[in-house]
């Protein structure tokens, strides 16, 4: 058991160091002489408060019941947990551990829609960007997969479902079913204009680092990157222990799938995901842990008076 586990953490992590060093080592050094776009990176910036705003308004929507500032302090101090979490329950762990007590069954059930909302945004993501890059049957094949699973989680329930609920491996749907299906329809809409944020975001960074500066039409450079950044998010969600929020696997995985034909693409890639992993993972979760620990501290306080 411990080897299969350690395989799980190692093997992604050995898989994204060798593409790291294989596409990264040969650069010559003025590779890495960014010149920076201010006014792209600024607009990635700006979306930042807007991705996190959504995923909080979406945790508020499926646990009700409680102010919008403690459920936005939720969501941070989970983002903190999500750096070293296992199987991406980290998040799920901070966020149940932060809430009070009588809700926590609840916020289990919460974190299943949320998680199953975003994922199904992902893998429709990346079938789209399989069949626009001409990958017909993988991208047929995740079309369906992300049809079927649109349809379990509105609520349908073929005869294969019986017995599927029961194993381990759809435990998060079970639980997602048992939210109000108008909560859950909310949590889906806005998953999806969450990850139509990241992806401008993602696009913005590439943009902010000069991928793709040689090329003279805007809308065929944007059509390559929206591409690849679908392509890059639907091949790390494959990845079973991320570590540090994905930190050296989407840098892997971007190499992979986004264009580069220059050596100054391949490293604005890696300026790119870098930043979009500072914004996206590194602040929040740091703002998380300072206010959730801010927060601990008042009401420790308040019951030592009391106790006094």
């Amino acid at each position: 058991m411990g080897l299969q586990w350690a395989l799980l953490f190692f093997l992604p992590l050995a898989a994204a160091g060798y593409c790291l060093w294989s596409k990264l080592g040969a650069l010559p050094e003025d590779a890495w002489s960014w010149t920076v776009y201010p006014g792209a990176l600024l607009g990635a910036i700006l979306l930042m408060p807007v991705n996190w705003g959504l995923e909080c308004f979406k945790w508020a929507e499926l646990l009700p019941w409680a102010p919008m500032r403690r459920r936005v302090r939720e969501v941070l101090y989970g983002t903190a947990w999500s750096l070293i979490g296992p199987f991406r329950l980290g998040a799920g762990i901070g966020r149940i551990s932060a809430v009070q007590k009588r809700e926590r069954n609840m916020a289990m059930r919460a974190f299943a829609a949320a998680c199953v909302s975003q994922w199904w945004c992902t893998i429709t993501g990346a079938g789209i960007g399989l069949l626009v890059a001409g990958y017909w049957m993988a991208g047929m094949s995740v079309a369906l997969i992300s049809a079927m699973a649109l349809g379990l989680y509105l609520g349908w329930t073929p005869g294969f479902w019986t017995t599927l609920k029961a194993t381990p491996f759809c435990g998060n749907w079970g639980l997602t079913r048992r939210i109000a299906t108008i909560r859950r329809k909310r949590a889906l809409n806005l998953s999806i204009a969450r990850y139509v944020i990241m992806v401008v975001q993602f696009v913005l960074l590439l943009n902010a680092f000069g991928h793709h500066a040689s090329m003279d039409h805007w809308v065929g450079r944007m059509f390559e990157q929206v591409e690849g950044v679908s392509l890059t998010w639907g091949l790390t969600s494959l990845v079973p222990m991320p570590a540090l929020g994905d930190l050296g696997i989407r840098e892997a995985a971007a190499l992979l799938t986004i264009p580069a034909p220059e050596p100054l693409d391949a490293t604005a890639i890696i300026g790119a995901t870098l930043t979009l992993w500072v914004l996206n993972i590194l602040i929040p979760a740091l703002v998380g842990l300072v206010w959730h620990a801010s927060a601990q501290r008042r009401i420790n306080g308040l019951r030592t008076n009391l106790g006094a």
